[in-house]
């Protein structure tokens, strides 16, 4: 219920803002131009509509006042938790109002919008710059009052940039401002112009409709583009668009708009030339402006809509934050199609024919010659026949938790207890190594999936958990939502996703790889001297140059090391090293070789358990030394398997690489603490 109001209140305080800015603006840009335009005779007699437009707006700041307050009231209700008789005491308010950025913006936008209506009600008029200047100065008030909206809404949240993000979400206001804000005066002005004799009337028409035109292009070119970047921000993919509420309401918003800027096309493409046709000609054309009367009206009535919608959507929670549930039982993926027989050959032949389509259509549009309308529904039937040819080879199975985000980290901990996990349920069907050839796997038809293939990589972690849930129909594999908890799947599916990795790293070397692609497992770990660290708290920071070791085989190899920690040290790199046996007497075992570099403590059974499976070569003898280095981004782009095999035994080849990597420009981002 509380949401309810929230939502109406909410769409109360935006019309009512968006009223008062439209008005001035109106007033301003069209009203006044069209009606000098006309001559003196028609500038008197905008009197009466001009003081009807300022009443409008005291109208829109009572209601954006009033409105203000019920949301401030709302809020408190939700902030403080106390109910709503308790929360109207003064305390609870100034709680509210002094400490949280909601109340600071409240504070400015109310404060703004009441010495607008201090000044409107004052403000004496003597002549036409007086009468310019007080309404220049209300739009100001008024504008500033709606864009700093943005600066406590979503777009303040935002994870790259905020500043940048609430910029753009103030010009999407501003622009909705001027544009649906403008729509009630415009029907008023076409309204008063019938009472005006036959030729001013459809000049004032005509030339008030071609500004308004010319403004509303300009605000639907910001909305569109500004609502682009939102979008991105706070949905960031389609199926956070069609998966989550907040993109549903944000899918609704697009349609309303569709459908108002389809209106506002016929008024731009039809009724704004009828008009200019009669002025020229000198007769009345009280059909057309009654028609685009009518559909002006109609536009507001859909803005309205619109804004309901942006109520509602400002309580929800963004789509980027919110986990999607999948509403269809196919998705779409290049990726896991390309490779299949066919498919190459209908995108291609689709996308082409898809844009001929949409070629045609614009180029139709654009020059309107002889037939136009012939050649756009030619190019909507091009349109829909290339994807209708395209589409259907990327379509795979779906599941409602398809682009479920995992919630459990990518981390050597999550990984080693599900290697537990798949040691018990999975191993016997899967193989020790995911490769399908357990032992039980020969009865079965058909056979269990190799899970390091790249048809497992190409599902999503979504499909994974679905088929951990529920089985998968017409095989053996079984649901296990009874014996494991969500937690537990999500480790299994580290687990399977580190398989897969180590499948695909085989080849990776002692030389530095040039793609970052393998995501180091994050681990949490104690040194012998000093507070509990992670992996991760290395990024951005330096390298890391992980070793692997065991005692005593690996003593020298640790003394190699140690001799050139300070060349390392000083070309960016940490040397990690983490007892392949988890040892925790391993200073112990050191006896009394002094390392200069940290060795990890607790943590480290964790971290040798789930580094293990990206060896070499999987179905060998767990090996004796493994090194890796890890770029600042968190990406393993080099390994050496052995300390027999030629690599990094020559510490300057080691320091080679180093240098390397270090003159790299970062080219991928910092990957993710959950797999995807």
């Amino acid at each position: 219920m509380m949401e309810t109001w929230g939502a109406a209140i909410r769409w109360a305080h935006l019309v009512g803002a968006n009223l008062s800015v439209g008005v001035f603006a109106f007033l301003v840009l069209v009203a006044r131009p069209a009606a000098t335009a006309a001559g003196s005779e028609a500038l008197l007699r905008l009197g009466p509509l001009d003081r009807r437009l300022l009443r409008l707006a005291i109208w829109g700041l009572a209601l954006t006042l009033s409105s203000g307050l019920l949301d401030l009231w709302r809020q408190t209700v939700v902030a403080t938790g106390l109910g709503l008789r308790e929360s109207l005491a003064p305390t609870a308010f100034g709680a509210v109002l002094l400490s949280t950025r909601y109340g600071t913006v409240w504070l400015i936008q109310h404060a703004l919008i009441a010495l607008a209506v201090v000044v409107l009600l004052l403000a004496e008029e003597a002549d036409r710059w007086d009468w310019l200047a007080l309404r220049l100065e209300m739009f100001g008030l008024t504008a500033v009052s709606l864009v700093v909206l943005s600066v406590a809404g979503h777009a303040a949240s935002a994870q790259s940039v905020p500043n940048v993000a609430i910029a753009v979400d103030a010009v999407h206001l501003l622009a909705t401002g001027v544009w649906f804000g403008a729509l009630i005066p415009l029907a008023l002005f076409l309204q008063w112009t019938r009472a005006l004799p036959a030729e001013p009337a459809t000049r004032i028409a005509a030339r008030a409709t071609q500004r308004f035109s010319m403004i509303g292009l300009g605000s639907v070119g910001l909305l569109i583009g500004t609502g682009l970047i939102n979008t991105w921000e706070q949905v960031g993919s389609f199926p956070g668009l069609v998966g989550t509420p907040y993109g549903r309401g944000l899918s609704l918003k697009l349609g309303l708009l569709v459908l108002l800027i389809g209106i506002a096309a016929v008024n731009h493409l039809h009724l704004k030339p009828r008009l200019r046709r009669a002025s020229v000609a000198g007769v009345r054309d009280d059909a057309a402006i009654r028609q685009l009367r009518h559909n002006v009206v109609g536009e507001a009535i859909l803005g309205a809509a619109i804004l309901g919608v942006v109520g509602w959507i400002g309580l929800s929670t963004p789509a980027r934050h919110e986990q999607v549930v999948w509403p269809f039982t196919v998705r779409l993926s290049w990726a896991a199609t390309k490779g299949l027989p066919g498919v190459v050959p209908r995108v291609a032949m689709g996308s082409q024919l898809g844009v001929l389509g949409v070629v045609a259509v614009g180029l139709a549009v654009i020059l309107r010659r002889s037939g136009w309308r012939r050649i756009v529904a030619v190019g909507a039937g091009a349109m829909a026949l290339g994807l209708a040819v395209a589409l259907p080879p990327l379509g795979v199975d779906a599941y409602p938790t398809t682009y479920l985000n995992s919630t459990v980290p990518y981390t050597a901990g999550s990984i080693a207890a599900g290697l537990e996990l798949y040691r018990t349920h999975c191993a016997v069907c899967h193989g020790n190594h995911g490769y399908g050839d357990g032992p039980a796997a020969v009865g079965l038809r058909p056979r269990p999936a190799d899970l390091t293939a790249k048809h497992a990589a190409d599902h999503t972690v979504g499909d994974m958990f679905w088929w951990l849930t529920r089985g998968i129909r017409g095989s053996a594999m079984p649901g296990f939502a009874d014996r494991l908890t969500a937690e537990q799947r999500w480790d299994l599916i580290n687990v399977i996703r580190t398989l897969a990795a180590g499948e695909r790293a085989r080849t990776l070397g002692p030389t530095v790889q040039p793609t970052p692609w393998l995501v180091a497992p994050d681990f949490t770990y104690t040194p012998g001297i000093g507070e509990s660290r992670s992996l991760k708290d290395s990024r951005g920071v330096h390298m890391v140059l992980l070793v692997f070791f065991t005692l005593p085989q690996s003593g020298p190899r640790l003394s190699a090391l140690n001799t050139v920690y300070g060349l390392l040290r000083g070309a960016g790199t940490e040397i990690l090293a983490v007892s392949l046996r988890a040892e925790r007497n391993v200073y112990r075992t050191l006896g009394d070789r002094l390392l200069y570099f940290p060795i990890v403590v607790d943590g480290a059974l964790e971290a040798a358990q789930a580094y293990i499976l990206l060896q070499p070569d999987p179905e060998a003898p767990p090996p004796g030394h493994l090194e890796f280095l890890i770029d600042r981004q968190g990406y393993i782009r080099a390994r050496w398997g052995s300390i027999v095999r030629p690599g990094w035994e020559d510490p300057s080849r080691l320091l080679t690489e180093i240098q390397r990597l270090a003159k790299e420009p970062a080219r991928a981002p910092a990957p993710d603490v959950h797999v995807h």
